[in-house]
């Protein structure tokens, strides 16, 4: 321990703070900037000229608008907080442009903390090529199952009543009314090229608005603040779900997978999207810690009752059985007035 003490006093701690990759801040209380180490005037562009600036002014200006609160709240109760911790950062330069980050947190007492800030712009590009290629792959997923199951059920029952009204027609004594079975059959026949063209089209590019296609994009959108690609499912002709229950459909979705992004501490989760018995639902469940007191309290689903009110629908959300949380989310497919 002498030995490691003796090299650790022989470092010298400015060397130390300017080799740092990251940039390096030290704020005070106050959200003025005390010392900024080089790579931090690298990244900001602000040469040597950071100090006593203020710490908000390197924030967007949406999140600069709440960042003092922030700040009082975590001088209140520091806490150390680890790279990467929370949903995604972004930091402003001195030109104004906006770029991702990561930052951790080392408070120093009750007036100094140490930021340390680094610039995730590659990361954050990888993590979009990989985002769109499990959105990809999902939908590729969902219209192959859909593909198949029209080819495996729907033709195939097609094509043994063709075949069935064809060998009926020779038993049938009235020249019209055979006439007009074998034009059944040929009705039939039209409905099955139909119906392998519509299995060709699926196999290719759905359009970007399909509510399937939005959902999928939300879902794959949140892999970064989640942590884990969720697992997406669809049940019954979610396809017919009108125009107008888009929206909702998909805000709910967001917001709900956005929760389980700040709340769940979760491993997992999926979102279902299903059209059943007049209605369509969004389900989403996790395995994380349950649903915390706080939002209990504090209702922290408001908006998604909003949107079942709206709607003549329901929402509820509750504990899983199996550990974590369910939130379901319902409306009648058909918004008419009743």
């Amino acid at each position: 321990m002498d030995h490691e003490q003796d090299a650790f006093d022989g470092l010298d701690a400015r060397g130390i703070w300017e080799s740092v990759p990251d940039a390096m801040l030290l704020v005070d209380s106050a959200g003025l900037i005390r010392l900024a180490n080089l790579e931090a005037n690298r990244m900001f562009g602000y040469g040597e000229g950071m100090a006593n600036l203020a710490v908000d002014s390197l924030l967007p200006a949406d999140i600069a608008i709440d960042h003092a609160r922030l700040r009082k709240e975590f001088h209140t109760d520091p806490r150390r907080r680890a790279m990467g911790a929370g949903l995604r950062l972004e930091a402003r330069r001195s030109d104004g442009s906006v770029f991702p980050v990561q930052i951790s947190l080392s408070p120093l007492g009750a007036d100094l903390v140490i930021a340390a800030v680094r610039d995730v712009t590659d990361m954050v590009a990888a993590e979009e090529r990989q985002i769109d290629s499990a959105r990809r792959r999902i939908l590729a997923e969902d219209h192959e199952r859909i593909a198949k199951d029209l080819h495996d059920t729907v033709i195939q029952e097609l094509f043994a009543l063709g075949m069935s009204l064809q060998a009926a027609v020779a038993t049938i004594p009235d020249p019209e009314q055979a006439t007009r079975v074998e034009a059944g059959v040929n009705t039939l026949d039209d409905v099955i090229r139909s119906i392998r063209a519509l299995i060709f089209n699926i196999r290719s590019e759905r359009q970007a608005d399909d509510l399937r296609v939005r959902v999928v994009e939300i879902a794959t959108s949140l892999i970064p603040s989640l942590g884990f690609e969720p697992t997406v499912s669809f049940h019954g002709p979610v396809d017919d779900v009108p125009e107008e229950l888009h929206e909702h459909v998909l805000a709910v979705a967001r917001e709900s997978l956005t929760n389980v992004a700040r709340h769940a501490e979760a491993s997992g989760a999926t979102l279902a999207v299903s059209v059943r018995d007049g209605e369509v639902g969004v389900i989403v469940s996790d395995d994380g810690v349950g649903i915390p007191a706080r939002l209990n309290r504090q209702s922290g689903h408001t908006n998604l009752a909003e949107r079942a009110r709206l709607t003549r629908g329901s929402f509820f959300v509750a504990p899983h059985p199996e550990g974590g949380t369910v939130v379901e989310w319902r409306a009648p497919v058909d918004q008419r007035p009743s």
